[in-house]
């Protein structure tokens, strides 16, 4: 564990004018602007201020001050929505991040979720003491999304319909479609619930493996109008799908072309 030290006058004077303007994530960019010096300047001051112990290296380029009452130079970032637009955007908050920002869980979840643009080696990587789940997209499936503001730094979060979608066409994201399911329920009780624009969505997204999913948990779990269920059947695609990836799907239900597990099929059966 490294300890806090001192740092000079001036140098301490620079940080704070830095941590004025900024008091979040901290690159040599920002430093070279707010400083007024020149990109190599700012990389050696932050090395300084790293090696005393008064900011944090979160990654190669991003830096977190540390907290004045912390007493070790291994602070646990007080802003991870921030640390991850600053490593690893353009993208946003998603998957059980967005769950819980627009309450549709009681589930306590302390990894951080991000879909990215970019393309990464290490989809569960630590940083200043939080864990990071990340997801790689392309561009088209980057919509539906809210602003949200960290001090002067805008992030973006998907929205409560765009959040249950991606749950939607990767289960796995929260470990099955049981939790989907639970997740759902909430989504339907909600001020956000939309089916119009959830139709909308998965028609963006181009996964018709999302409307069998969708219209199997209403028609075994839920309620929806025969119109509703006709208009996901519709967006159908031919073949089977498996409905939930993350356990063995021996079974089948023809009304929905999917694969699915004895337990879920006999919930479905036992409703009809």
């Amino acid at each position: 564990m490294t300890e806090l030290s001192g740092i000079g006058k001036t140098y301490r004077s620079k940080l704070s004018r830095v941590l004025e303007r900024h008091a979040g994530v901290i690159t040599p960019r920002i430093v070279s602007d707010v400083l007024g010096v020149s990109i190599q300047e700012s990389g050696r001051l932050l090395a300084r201020w790293n090696n005393s112990g008064w900011v944090y290296r979160a990654k190669r380029g991003v830096y977190l001050p540390v907290p004045l009452s912390s007493t070790s130079a291994n602070p646990v970032v007080e802003e991870p929505f921030l640390l991850a637009e600053s490593i690893y955007g353009p993208g946003y908050i998603g998957g059980f991040s967005a769950v819980k920002y627009w309450d549709l869980s009681e589930q306590i979840i302390e990894t951080v979720t991000y879909f990215t643009r970019k393309k990464v080696k290490d989809r569960h990587p630590v940083h200043g003491g939080v864990a990071f789940r990340l997801k790689t997209i392309v561009e088209r499936k980057v919509f539906g999304l809210k602003t949200v503001w960290v001090g002067s730094k805008r992030i973006y979060v998907s929205d409560p319909t765009k959040t249950l979608l991606d749950l939607l066409d990767d289960p796995g994201l929260v470990g099955g479609m049981a939790i989907v399911s639970d997740v759902f329920s909430e989504y339907l009780d909600s001020e956000h619930y939309d089916f119009d624009l959830l139709v909308n969505y998965i028609e963006r997204s181009r996964n018709k493996t999302v409307y069998k999913r969708i219209g199997f948990l209403l028609d075994t779990s839920f309620s929806a109008s025969d119109d509703q269920l006709s208009l996901l059947r519709s967006g159908m695609s031919k073949g089977y799908s498996i409905f939930d990836p993350t356990i063995a799907s021996p079974c089948t239900v023809p009304e929905w072309r999917l694969k699915t597990s004895q337990s879920w099929k006999d919930l479905h059966d036992r409703k009809k």
